[in-house]
């Protein structure tokens, strides 16, 4: 037990001092370790196995050394480890189920939620009446929320590209579309973008800056 322990140790020791070396988290780590306890030990290294617990470095600003890219890949490399998968692409109704034929980077990243999505960000539209006459959009006390393009871009990461066309269209400016929408949701319950498009007119911004150029003698395929 006490020779698995001083190889564990001195394995995650030289690890992080392989990652960027001269960090100071090499000797706290050195420190928490010796101090703790074989029970304790034992279920520290359990933890980490599993992923509940993990290994942090400190990279400070400035230093002396920094994370480097090739060091991480060499490292990488001698634990056998790839950061490059072919990942399996969910289809619809288009397209089908498809491996990627080239392996991308996957590594896990913190994320935090869009403001939208919590309580005290949340805005309720009083009524549907109030429309900005160049954009379409409901604008004033009829303005709930809006999607920016960091939120957008998400959507499209995720597949959600019927989604994104409610937002952008639908909700963003095509008036009679948004009209049938809303018209189908009163009536049913349920709308569908397939039955929409009969009805819709085209984004109002669109049309905005198309007058725009015009009026600067700008021609555009708009």
């Amino acid at each position: 037990m006490a020779k698995n322990r001083q190889a564990a140790t001195a394995f995650i020791l030289e690890q992080l001092e392989k990652l960027l070396p001269g960090n100071s988290d090499t000797a706290r780590y050195k420190t928490y370790l010796e101090g703790l306890s074989n029970p304790a030990f034992d279920q520290y290294m359990q933890d980490l196995a599993s992923g509940k617990k993990y290994l942090t470095l400190t990279a400070p600003n400035f230093g002396k050394t920094n994370l480097n890219l090739e060091r991480n890949y060499a490292l990488a490399d001698e634990l056998g480890i790839s950061f490059h998968h072919r990942l399996w692409m969910e289809g619809d109704e288009d397209t089908p189920t498809y491996l990627t034929p080239i392996p991308y980077l996957v590594v896990k990243l913190p994320f935090r939620l869009a403001s939208q999505r919590l309580d005290k960000k949340k805005s309720i539209p009083k009524t549907q009446r109030v429309v900005n006459p160049l954009t379409g959009q409901p604008t004033g006390d009829s303005k709930g929320a809006a999607i920016s393009y960091p939120e957008l871009r998400v959507c499209a990461a995720m597949g959600l590209e019927k989604t994104m066309v409610e937002l952008m269209k639908y909700r963003g400016g095509d008036a009679r579309g948004n009209a049938a929408l809303n018209a189908s949701l009163m009536r049913t319950g349920r709308a569908n973008q397939e039955t929409l498009k009969h009805f819709a007119s085209g984004v109002e911004s669109t049309a905005t800056l198309k007058t725009f150029l015009t009026s600067a003698m700008l021609r555009s395929t708009l």
